[in-house]
């Protein structure tokens, strides 16, 4: 019996030091992961307006891909809308890890999500691509938005 209490006992105590080892999400990380899901679905759903939903629409909005600089949300929109043939893509995603938040002050959060996608080429093979997207998030009246993106990818598609 001693053996079996005290069993339990390192069992509660190894539980309770791994509850207590995992690091509490910022409010910040609990506002914005939601959004991000729902990010995620609409990316497969290939629907641009919801994907883009948690975007600062404003003509200054700065998104970086590759090196190319896409200014305001209107033209990334009208990007979106090309990149995904207007909801017709067969682009899959999936993250390849956890996204990394890091506050930058107190109303600014910078979000690293890795990502990978698969999608059929012009050429009718398969392309799978591992990428990287960076937030900056900043908490507005409205919520909390994206204010800059950057996407880098391991292999460019195309």
């Amino acid at each position: 019996m001693k053996k079996f209490l005290c069993s339990i006992v390192c069992l509660c105590a190894f539980a309770v030091g791994a509850v207590c080892a995992r690091p509490v999400s910022s409010p910040a990380e609990q506002a914005i992961r939601p959004q991000m899901a729902k990010m995620f679905a609409a990316a497969n759903a290939h629907d641009t307006d919801a994907f883009m939903a948690s975007y600062l629409r404003s003509p200054g909005f700065v998104f970086v891909m590759n090196g190319e600089v896409i200014h305001g949300w209107d033209a990334l929109h009208a990007q979106q809308l090309k990149w995904w043939h207007n909801g017709k893509s067969d682009a899959r995603y999936v993250q390849s890890g956890e996204p990394e938040f890091m506050a930058l002050g107190p109303d600014v959060e910078l979000v690293t999500w890795p990502l990978a996608a698969h999608r059929t080429l012009p050429d009718g093979k398969v392309g799978e691509y591992a990428f990287v997207v960076s937030y900056v998030w900043r908490k507005l009246p409205q919520g909390w938005r994206i204010v800059y993106g950057h996407e880098s990818w391991a292999k460019p598609p195309g």
